[in-house]
């Protein structure tokens, strides 16, 4: 399901991003942060979006650049994985992956209201229950790291969908949105993904207001 990263990947982008290029990005730019205070946290018991394709494959280590250009699609913006990828990697000889902030500020360069959060799953369901598409980051501390984007759930059956850019698209007809279901229990294993400050991080984008000429 998703791509082993070798850890020197993950060292050169947490150690070297964070120490090297951290000055030139403010910390409150892609840190992520805790909802804000006695926000609403009903949901449904279910959610089921209105998604049907564009689960593409992706290339060696860009599930950055397919997710990100799946949202952008959700909000009727052309994108392309691939593309994506090439504009939001380090101009590097060696790929070191996309940190969070490097997704943020490509979202919001496109006309997107991206914001990194922290939160329980709760928090997860009540975004995505607004038609909100979810990018989450899960993996396994130093070992891999990976972004998908988080669709709709349903609670009666312990399930959450996601669009898994690491899976492609559906060998067989999916009765279920996305191309990919798992357990609240197997999505918490990963989302729980033993990075400090990034553990249970997810992405949530929204269109940006448009003033309206009077």
């Amino acid at each position: 399901m998703l791509k082993f990263i070798p850890a020197i990947q993950f060292l050169s982008v947490f150690l070297i991003a964070g120490s090297l290029l951290a000055p030139f990005f403010p910390a409150a730019e892609f840190l992520p942060s805790e909802p804000p205070e006695g926000e609403a946290q009903l949901y449904p018991d279910y959610f089921i979006p209105a998604i049907t394709d564009g689960y593409y494959l992706q290339g060696y280590n860009q599930c950055a650049g397919y997710s990100t250009a799946f949202v952008q699609r959700y909000y009727n913006q052309h994108a392309l994985g691939s593309e994506n990828y090439r504009q939001m990697s380090y101009p590097l000889p060696f790929d070191i992956g996309v940190p969070p902030h490097r997704v943020l500020r490509h979202l919001r360069s496109n006309q997107l209201n991206a914001s990194a959060r922290i939160g329980d799953l709760n928090t997860l369901k009540y975004y995505l229950s607004r038609s909100i598409p979810v990018i989450v980051m899960v993996g396994d501390g130093l070992k891999w790291q990976h972004y998908m984007v988080a669709l709709g759930y349903n609670n009666l059956e312990d399930k959450i969908y996601f669009y898994d850019p690491e899976t492609g698209p559906s060998l067989a007809s999916r009765q279920e949105p996305g191309n990919l279901t798992l357990s609240t229990e197997s999505f918490l294993d990963i989302w729980e993904n033993k990075l400090p400050l990034f553990s249970q991080m997810f992405i949530t984008v929204e269109p940006r207001d448009i003033p309206q000429e009077t």
